[in-house]
């Protein structure tokens, strides 16, 4: 694997885990009566965070395992 597909994978779980951690806060030290919009931006943050962590994992399981057997790949 080369460094910079390392370091986005890296990058990409640090964002995501990131997203996820700013969504629970905001949802935690929100109080009531707020407009919709103020509550589904943490769900939107959440679920986005779990979408770059699931990408991240399956480009490892498909590409970065293959690679790190010593596979040659097809570019």
């Amino acid at each position: 694997m080369r460094p910079s597909e390392v370091t986005a994978i890296v990058l990409a779980a640090v964002i995501g885990v990131g997203g996820a951690v700013a969504g629970v806060v905001v949802l935690l030290t929100a109080d009531g009566g707020k407009p919709w919009f103020y509550w589904i931006a943490p769900l939107l943050a959440l679920g986005l965070a779990g979408l770059l962590v699931n990408l991240a994992v399956g480009y490892f399981s498909k590409v970065g395992r293959v690679a790190l057997k010593g596979r040659p790949r097809s570019e």
